[in-house]
Order: C-alpha cells, then sequence, then structure tokens
C-alpha cells in the first residue's frame, strides 16, 4: 500500500465517523449528563493508543495497517481526539457556570487553567516525542526502540486519564427538560393537572407513566445529529442567535488562517535555511509563550472593569496573531522571525476566551453541543487550510514567499472586524443583563432584610439569573425602549 493513499485513507476513516459520532455524542451529554460521555471518549482514546503499541510491537509479522486501521475506528466512533478535548472543557465550563452568568463578563481562571494545561502537555508530548526520535540510527533496533518508548509513555498517560476521570471527575451536569425555574414549575403542574384528569381505571395513566415508543439505531442517530441544529437555530434574546452564528463563522475563518507546517516550508528555503533543532527552539518558544498567554492575559483583565472582557481578549489576540502574520510575510533574517515570538502571548488569549464567550450565548443543557460545533470546525478546517495555503505558497514561492503568511493576516484582520462587530451587537444585551442582574441583587437584600427584621433570621432566597423565564431580557428590552 502507497504511504500516502494509506495515510489519507486513515485520516478519512477517522474524519468521517467523527463527524457522525461527535454530534450524537454532545447530544447524549447533554441530555444524560458529563462523566459518561467522557469516559466514553477516553476509554476509545485509549484502546486507540493501545492499538498504536500492538503495531509498534508486531510489525515484523503483521502490517501496522491493520492496527492503524482499527485505532482509527475506535477513535473516530467515540468522536474523534477533538471532541475528547471538546467535552473535557465542558466539565470545566460547568464547574464555572457562576461566573459565566448574564451580567458578568470575568473569563474564569478555570478555564484558562484547563486551556493552559491542554497546551503545556501538546508542547510537552511534542518535546518528548522529539527527545525520543533517533537522528542517526547505529542500528535497525533503536528505531524500533524509540517507537515502543512513546506509545508505552502514550498508553501510561491514556490509562491515567481514564483512572483519574473514572475515580475524581464529579458530575457536573444534571439536565432538566428546561433550565428555566418558571417553565419548569409550569410544566409540573400541567403534569400533575393531567394525572388528576387521567382515568383511573388505566394503570398507566394513574400512575403518570408515559410509554415512548422504542427508537430504531438509525432512529436515534438521526435525532442525536439533527438536535446540533437546535443550538444554532433556537431564538435567543436580542442579537444573540446571529453573533453565536457569526462568532462560530469568525472561528471557521480563524483556523482556515492558521497552517503551523507552511511556516517549516518558509524557514527551510533561502534566505533563512534553517535547520531541524533551529526550527524546535522556535516551535518552543513560542508554545511555551502561547502557554504562558493563556493564563496571563484572563489575569491582567481581571484588573479592569468593563463588559465583554473575553470578547477584547479575542480582538486583541487575533489582532496580534495578524500582525505576526504581517511580519513574517515581510521578514528576511532569523531575528525579525524569532521577533514575532512575542506575540504570542497575546496570541495564547484566543482559547480562553472563546471557550468563555460562546458558552456565555447558550443554556447550560447546550454547551457540549456547542463545543461539538467547534471540535467539528477544528478538526475540518486545518485539513482545507492546508490545501489552500500550500497551493498559494507553491503559485508565489518565486515571488514572494511570505505571500502566504499575508493573505493569512488579512483573513485573520477580517475576523478582527467581525468580532468587533459581534462586540457591539451584544453590548447592548450585556447592559440589559448586568441591569436585570442588579435588581434581582437589590431584590434579594430587600427580601433578607425584611427577613432579617421579621423573624431575626437572613433566609436568602435561592432564585438565580439563570431561573429567570426565558422572555425576561426581552421583556425588559421592550419596557427600556418603548415604540
Amino acid at each position: 500500500m502507497h504511504l500516502r493513499s494509506a495515510s489519507n485513507a486513515l485520516q478519512l476513516t477517522s474524519g468521517v465517523l467523527a463527524m457522525v459520532a461527535a454530534p450524537a455524542i454532545g447530544t447524549w451529554s447533554d441530555r444524560r449528563g458529563r462523566k459518561t460521555p467522557l469516559l466514553y471518549t477516553l476509554s476509545g482514546f485509549f484502546i486507540g493508543i493501545v492499538f498504536q503499541l500492538l503495531a509498534t510491537l508486531t510489525y515484523e509479522h503483521i502490517c501496522i495497517y491493520y492496527w492503524l486501521f482499527a485505532s482509527e475506528l475506535v477513535v473516530g466512533l467515540t468522536g474523534g481526539m477533538g471532541y475528547m478535548f471538546g467535552v473535557a472543557i465542558t466539565v470545566v465550563t460547568d464547574d464555572s457556570r457562576n461566573k459565566l452568568k448574564p451580567g458578568t463578563s470575568t473569563v474564569p481562571m478555570r478555564i484558562g487553567v484547563a486551556s493552559f494545561l491542554q497546551s503545556l502537555g501538546t508542547l510537552l508530548g511534542t518535546l518528548g516525542t522529539s527527545m525520543l526520535a533517533v537522528q542517526n540510527p547505529s542500528s535497525i533496533d533503536e528505531p524500533k526502540y524509540s517507537y515502543i518508548k512513546a506509545a508505552l509513555i502514550q498508553v501510561s498517560a491514556g490509562a491515567s486519564a481514564v483512572i483519574y476521570t473514572f475515580f475524581m471527575v464529579r458530575e457536573t451536569h444534571f439536565p432538566h427538560k428546561d433550565v428555566y425555574l418558571y417553565n419548569r414549575l409550569e410544566s409540573e403542574c400541567k403534569v400533575f393537572n393531567q394525572k388528576q384528569q387521567s382515568s383511573p381505571a388505566s394503570p398507566s395513566n394513574s400512575a403518570g407513566i408515559q410509554v415512548e415508543r422504542t427508537k430504531s439505531p438509525l432512529t436515534w442517530l438521526r435525532d442525536n445529529v439533527s438536535a446540533i441544529g437546535e443550538v444554532l437555530l433556537q431564538k435567543r434574546p436580542g442579537w444573540t442567535r446571529c453573533c453565536l452564528i457569526m462568532s462560530l463563522l469568525l472561528v471557521m475563518v480563524e483556523f482556515l488562517a492558521l497552517d503551523p507546517s507552511l511556516l517549516l516550508l518558509l524557514l527551510k528555503r533561502k534566505p533563512f535555511s534553517w535547520s531541524d533543532k533551529m526550527f524546535s527552539y522556535l516551535s518552543l518558544l513560542r508554545g511555551l509563550l502561547f502557554s504562558l498567554g493563556m493564563v496571563i492575559c484572563p489575569l491582567i483583565f481581571m484588573l479592569f472593569h468593563c463588559l465583554g472582557k473575553d470578547s477584547l481578549m479575542i480582538i486583541i489576540g487575533i489582532g496580534a496573531s495578524a500582525v505576526s502574520y504581517f511580519m513574517i510575510a515581510g521578514a528576511h533574517t532569523t531575528e525579525e522571525i524569532f521577533l514575532t515570538t512575542l506575540f504570542a502571548i497575546f496570541c495564547g488569549a484566543i482559547g480562553p476566551a472563546y471557550r468563555s464567550f460562546l458558552p456565555r450565548m447558550v443554556p447550560k443543557d447546550q454547551t457540549a453541543r456547542l463545543h461539538t460545533v467547534c471540535s467539528l470546525i477544528m478538526a475540518t478546517c486545518p485539513m482545507l487550510s492546508a490545501a489552500v495555503f500550500n497551493s498559494i505558497y507553491t503559485a508565489s514561492v518565486e515571488w514572494w514567499p511570505g505571500f502566504a503568511f499575508f493573505v493569512g493576516g488579512i483573513l485573520q484582520v477580517f475576523v478582527v472586524i467581525g468580532q468587533g462587530c459581534v462586540h457591539m451587537l451584544m453590548r447592548p444585551q450585556w447592559l440589559l443583563e448586568k441591569s436585570l442582574k442588579e435588581q434581582v441583587m437589590i431584590h434579594r437584600l430587600a427580601v433578607g432584610s425584611e427577613l432579617s427584621r421579621n423573624d431575626g433570621d437572613i433566609v436568602l432566597p435561592s432564585a438565580t439569573v439563570s431561573d429567570l423565564p426565558s422572555g425576561a431580557l426581552e421583556k425588559q428590552r421592550r419596557s427600556s425602549n418603548p415604540q
């Protein structure tokens, strides 16, 4: 089997299966809780890397593509690596929901730290692989043992992740049919009335038991995949639905503009003529600064008081990325290339900012499906980006080798402009949510003071902003802007 065709077949197998399985798993997570889907995806990933270990141990007797195909098949059926990170971030997002409620704008540090650990893990994995690689083998066994060591480290890390998740990770999502307290109470009243009016002769009716028709696996899969559209099409207050769709499109454009392999092609040719060792130093420095930016930028923004901090972090981060692309496009020396790494700190703000900005627009029971859409974008866009920008680089390499980076910088400028429009459209909504939150807090204090005067005990009501009726913000907007 030709190496390139085999590699394409493996990627296609995993990609197609993940595009079908990830939406179903995301809907499952929103409807049944987070921990079981997370264990499912982690178990699939663990089995996949066990197959890779078996491929390295038995390559002399069994074709490795059998094992690799089985590995990609299992990983694809469990949602793919992108969704594995997505469902893990969903757990962190659930744990940070108190800081993502309407009227707040601070990026939760848990999201920043989780993004930092993910990026740092990727960086350490790349560094470890480079250290285990054998540059000039003296015997045929040295590369074999190197692959086995790398696979064993993979299996150990995967087993640790599964064990830790099973014993230490708690459930963070207990689904309800509706996230709003008012609607839940209204629904429960309707069910109670139906029970009272039902005939006592029917055992199932008197017990309030609803018998649902069993769905076939294909019907279940179709319903779960189509539930992704609910996240994008459900009506939301103000411009929220429009801004949500615009933000996802901007994420797609941003990933289309990123192609890490393109920088290697540029630096391998004159006037740079870099060695692999020099490029490794650059990648390590950029990755380290990028990871640190995921924690430093949210900490800096905690010092300021303004609405839409996560949106501003996105604008600053993508703007810094655009500037670095323009500098790379016009660079002629090694010093200029290393100077662009300073912008990696600000670029690190993009990840945690998006993971805070997007979940604010949806209720808790749609968070996993939202991250599923993001994981699908992150899985498909790099392949499209490689095809598009490699063609641009090949066509312009003779007259301007950095032209592809110039095009990427222009795309990122469009993303900055688009995010600025989203920020302006969402600002009135944020002001209304902040006003509504202040009214709720004043009401809580007033009720608490009254109870304290009457009974001597302060008992605050348990209602929160997320328990308000779904039309509360819309009514508030109409009352503040009469026609």
